[in-house]
């Protein structure tokens, strides 16, 4: 694991292709100020293009997942509240593009950007001590993460609304109830499962992957039918790849050797 001077990330590369990054920022629950926006735009942004990574695993160290944006360094900054989501703008685009599984551990409270982080995820694995939460509106904000966009359409708009408005706090296993996060693991486990799951899909063919998640971050933004059209676009790219030639010719051997 390696810890770049004066940028409040650690990254290392885990074996199976999988890029580890984790929000190093403990002393201030790991909340989201202009420099850990933009180092981790950054990495994912080299991630995406580096064919050595095949999936990123995303954590927090300490007790706390990440407690949202660093409302310290927006007081010290008035007047320039919304110029500074410009670096975390960057970082949900990239997040949202994204080609590869994303995979999140989350070791504690995901609160406000914590929350967004993970509405951005192919997998989220939580803690069972976890808690999740929207509180902007307490302080006289919105969710600015894509959460308005997002949100409605894993949980489902009656619930997302009452998540952004009064701030609930949910537990892991309410979380995953909701789609919000798709498995709970024990504290003690939750690392070691983490990084099983991202192994697991680094371990899935690169092309027909970034198919999948682009068909699907696409149909959010196009109706059925235009949806459909790429769908079926993208299958016939993945169909006539030589990974496919690969895996159904091992099928065909495996099947063979079995008779």
């Amino acid at each position: 694991m390696t810890e770049e001077t004066g940028l409040p990330l650690r990254t290392g590369q885990l074996d199976g292709g999988v890029l580890e990054i984790v929000l190093a920022r403990p002393d201030a629950a790991n909340a989201l100020n202009g420099a850990m926006t933009r180092a981790l735009a950054t990495r994912l942004d080299a991630a995406a293009l580096d064919p050595g990574v095949r999936a990123v695993l995303l954590r927090g160290e300490g007790k706390v997942f990440c407690a949202g944006a660093d409302l310290k360094e927006r007081l010290a900054n008035p007047g320039k509240d919304f110029e500074m989501r410009r670096p975390i703008v960057a970082l949900w685009r990239a997040m949202h593009l994204f080609p590869k599984p994303l995979v999140i551990g989350v070791n504690g409270h995901a609160l406000g950007g914590g929350l967004e982080l993970i509405c951005h995820a192919d997998a989220a694995i939580a803690s069972s001590a976890a808690t999740f939460a929207l509180p902007e509106v307490h302080w006289a904000g919105i969710p600015g993460g894509w959460a308005t966009q997002l949100l409605p359409r894993l949980v489902g708009p009656v619930r997302a609304r009452w998540l952004a408005l009064s701030g609930a706090r949910l537990s892991a296993g309410e979380a995953l109830t909701l789609g919000i996060i798709s498995e709970v693991a024990e504290p003690d486990r939750l690392a070691e499962r983490a990084r099983e799951v991202a192994r697991h899909l680094a371990a899935q063919p690169p092309a027909a992957v970034a198919a999948v998640k682009e068909a699907m971050r696409l149909s959010f933004e196009m109706p059925l039918s235009a949806g459909v059209e790429v769908e079926d676009r993208l299958l016939q790219i993945a169909t006539a790849s030589p990974e496919r030639r690969e895996r159904l010719a091992a099928f065909s051997d495996g099947a063979r050797a079995g008779e």
